[in-house]
């Protein structure tokens, strides 16, 4: 931890919002209502892939307490929700982006698939309702796996899309990895899979549709009102003025990347609330949101790495069939391709690097961002490639990451791929790492596991990923009656504790009291034009857009100084809060300024662009310890050195690493979203998909190692995902090594999730 930083840990300022939440004070979406409102239930797909031949809505529509049943065709100014990100693929074609209806039209592609929706008078009697729904179906062949739905025999999705591919997309120089492999002393190679899984958010999704003085609102859980504000205004409803469109988010439950976009039930209900002429309620259930959000993952990877003689990188080679469901998400396939890409180098000189990756149609839920977005799986493939360079060429695990690290002194440094690195100490985290998970006492703890009746295993990975891509963010600064200053974001907190850290930022910089500041967040009538909370990107863009404002504010009250002071604008100068002549001891505050003119003196609004992402990065070290009898398996230990650049407060980034570490880990240990060969969901609730608790967990041991960001003014570098990109290949690579010490063949290597019943078996075959 750098000296210069403001607070450490135990002076970080705590989270303002953390009483009101933790005593049931929070208002979520579930949590409002309004008079006479009615509640939807949506009428969901039971296959995975179907002909709709008929739909009877007479019994449903006729039953108790119903206002209304509705299917596609009652809807004509619903329209199709949209992929946003276009990408070529490596023939120069535009990925294929058939329509998706927010309720099906003449076929269904996936269970949960929205078919109808009935609207009631309360939810229960919605329910039954639903019930009465009677729809023929004519089943069809579904394919669930990303690697058997570009198979000649598969059952094809969407005619334009031959073999189910949707994008065929490279990057890098084919042909001179080819080269760099025959050239190869060593060659090793990864198969494996990167299990799909469910975005389980402490909040499901809702929303509310309502007409407020003849306009639509949508009260919804989101990551950035703005950007669903676009999706739905421009595309799904196609309003002649997207002023007709208000979109709120109060407090939000954990989002992941899963709450970014608009989901088809929005514009249904909000159409629906016009034509009621009252309010629609819909609160998604657990098994709706495993069926019917977007989900993560769900990979076929196959990566090569060259060496030479000495242990050094020539090459890196990887192949990625990405199941992306039966629709595309709003970000389509972004993460699995850029977003891969650009930390595919990891923290080592790379000098050839290909990829090639196919997205393809499966009869599934749509695959979106989630915690690391495209980025676990370069650390996961080249951590665990790592690993099995260093048993190929006998050279000690952590030797040869050291060998192939980038040395600070070639920094900026640009991979093959055009991606540029701005800063990183890597050997100097790894020492400190090794130092702190007290690496060279592992051997005693491992004799101690056996002397039990356990193997034991210790697993690194060195990593880093991108943050805060280069898209553009907005910051105003505005201030009450009461002269309290007041910051529009359109970023959103879903749990983060956003509010703390911009009022530190701001409070530094502009030197006034952390209390006269407030935020305001989550309303599209007050929000800035753009700005979300995804990519780890809040405090590296959002943080930067405010920092941009309040030196523009300093400047605006500058000016209003130099009159209070009676000088020159150019004899003021500003510095902690404090306007003063030059050379003399005539001063004025900031905050007099504030309480002293009208507030629309100082009112600023600025628009930002990020010149670069950040690249955080780190060293994690993880222990396991197997009972071979059981399987079961426990995280006994887990450390971790992170750079995230300047950190503004240590509680906060803190909590994201834990949070992103538990997500990290539980992918590898027990998650698993399943479908079966027709496409039926097998784990649509928790009695089906596990996930990681309190008690799976160790205490973590975390320390950083802050290079600060050059790219941007503040800093700082994404802290939100690097826990999960980490914890992935760290605690795969410490079962590994538990695995290998009893005998256990690389060729008999378990892929993610290392359950129980898997562990149980390798062991029993070896």
């Amino acid at each position: 931890m750098n000296k210069d930083e403001k607070f450490g840990r135990a002076e970080a300022p705590g989270r303002s919002e953390d009483a009101r939440l933790l005593t049931g004070k929070g208002r979520f979406t579930a949590d409002l209502d309004f008079p006479d409102m009615v509640h939807a239930v949506f009428v969901r797909s039971p296959y995975g892939h179907a002909d709709i031949k008929n739909i009877d809505l007479a019994e449903a529509a006729a039953a108790l307490g119903v206002v209304g049943v509705f299917t596609a065709d009652d809807f004509p100014n619903i329209h199709s929700i949209p992929c946003a990100r276009v990408i070529l693929g490596r023939d120069g074609r535009e990925l294929v982006r058939p329509d998706r209806y927010p309720l099906a039209k003449g076929r269904v592609r996936h269970v949960g698939e929205c078919v109808a929706v009935v609207i009631a008078e309360t939810k229960a009697l919605a329910e039954d309702a639903a019930d009465l729904v009677m729809i023929d179906y004519a089943p069809l062949e579904a394919v669930a796996r990303p690697e058997r739905a570009i198979k000649d025999s598969a059952p094809q999705l969407w005619p334009e899309a031959p073999n189910n591919i949707l994008l065929d997309w490279d990057t890098g120089d084919k042909d001179a990895v080819d080269v760099a492999f025959k050239k190869a002393k060593y060659r090793v190679r990864l198969d494996t899979r990167n299990n799909r899984l469910m975005v389980s958010a402490l909040e499901p999704r809702a929303a509310i549709g309502r007409l407020e003085a003849g306009r639509l609102t949508l009260y919804a859980c989101s990551q950035g009102v703005m950007t669903m504000h676009t999706q739905l205004s421009k595309h799904a409803l196609k309003l002649d003025d997207p002023s007709n469109l208000r979109i709120v988010s109060g407090d939000v439950g954990g989002g992941f990347g899963m709450k970014t976009q608009a989901y088809p039930e929005y514009p249904v209900i909000l159409r629906a609330a016009e034509r009621l002429k009252r309010p629609v309620k819909w609160v998604g259930t657990r098994t709706e949101s495993f069926a019917s959000d977007n989900s993560a993952r769900d990979s076929q990877l196959t990566a090569e790495l060259a060496l030479d003689e000495d242990g050094i990188i020539l090459a890196l080679r990887y192949r990625s069939i990405q199941g992306m469901g039966a629709y595309l998400s709003a970000s389509g396939p972004s993460s699995p391709t850029r977003n891969t890409s650009m930390c595919l180098s990891g923290c080592y000189k790379i000098p050839h690097i290909y990829a090639h990756v196919e997205c393809v149609f499966t009869n599934t839920a749509p695959i979106g961002p989630y915690r690391g977005a495209g980025r676990p799986e370069a650390a996961y493939v080249l951590e665990r490639l790592m690993d099995m360079a260093a048993v190929e060429t006998g050279i000690e695990r952590t030797e040869i990451r050291r060998r192939n690290f980038i040395p600070p002194n070639a920094m900026p440094y640009s991979t093959p791929l055009d991606v540029t690195y701005d800063s990183g100490e890597f050997e100097n985290i790894l020492d400190k790492a090794l130092r702190f998970a007290d690496w060279d006492g592992f051997a005693s703890r491992r004799k101690t596991s056996e002397a039990d009746g356990k193997i034991r295993g210790l697993g690194i990975a060195t990593f880093l990923e991108h943050a805060g891509a280069q898209t553009a963010e907005s910051a105003r600064i505005g201030f009450d009656d009461d002269g309290k200053i007041v910051l529009f974001s359109g970023a959103q907190s879903q749990g983060q504790g956003h509010i703390n850290t911009f009022r530190q930022l701001l409070s530094e910089i502009l030197g006034v009291s952390k209390d006269r500041i407030s935020m305001v967040q989550g309303d599209s009538d007050l929000s800035p034009t753009a700005g979300s909370t995804t990519g780890s990107r809040t405090m590296a863009v959002g943080g930067g857009a405010f920092h941009m404002a309040a030196l523009e504010v300093i400047g605006k009250a500058r000016n209003l100084a130099a009159d209070q002071l009676e000088c020159a604008v150019e004899d003021v100068e500003f510095n902690d809060g404090v306007y003063c002549v030059t050379g003399t001891d005539r001063t004025v505050t900031l905050e007099n300024i504030i309480d002293m003119v009208p507030k629309e003196a100082l009112e600023t609004e600025v628009d930002y662009d990020a010149a670069a992402p950040t690249y955080p990065n780190g060293c994690h070290i993880a222990e396991v310890e197997i009972d071979p009898e059981t399987g079961t398996l426990n995280l006994e230990r887990y450390t971790g050195v992170d750079d995230s650049g300047h950190i503004i407060n240590h509680m906060i980034v803190d909590g994201q690493l834990h949070g992103g570490i538990v997500q990290g880990a539980g992918q590898v240990m027990m998650e698993n979203a399943i479908y079966s060969e027709d496409g039926q969901l097998l784990t649509g609730s928790y009695m089906d998909y596990a996930m990681p608790r309190a008690d799976n967990m160790p205490s973590f041991a975390l320390e950083f190692h802050p290079v600060p960001c050059r790219t941007n003014a503040i800093g700082v570098k994404g802290a939100g995902e690097s826990g999960t990109i980490g914890a992935i290949p760290t605690v795969m690579n410490a079962i590994v090594d538990a695995l290998k010490s009893a005998g256990v063949s690389s060729e008999n290597m378990i892929d993610m999730p290392a359950t129980p019943d898997k562990l149980w078996r390798v062991l029993k075959e070896r």
